[in-house]
């Protein structure tokens, strides 16, 4: 199985929307433990060391790209 990277939700918009809305009125300490929480259940999901681990490789290279871009 390799890492899906491309949209694969049929309603992206929906699903931030609830992500959105599942924070609303959270302080910001409470906003980083959810989504802590939830990314710990996706993970548990998913069920494939492997496949989590290249996800937070993927996702820590997105973020110094963002960084580098903010900074350029």
């Amino acid at each position: 199985m390799s890492l899906e990277t491309k949209p694969n939700v049929a309603r992206p918009d929906d699903i931030y929307e609830a992500l959105i809305a599942a924070q609303a009125g959270m302080s910001e300490a409470e906003s980083l433990r959810f989504s802590a929480r939830l990314i710990l259940l996706l993970i548990n999901q998913i069920g494939n060391d492997a496949l989590v681990k290249d996800a937070i490789r993927a996702a820590r290279a997105q973020a110094q790209e963002a960084g580098s871009d903010r900074r350029a």
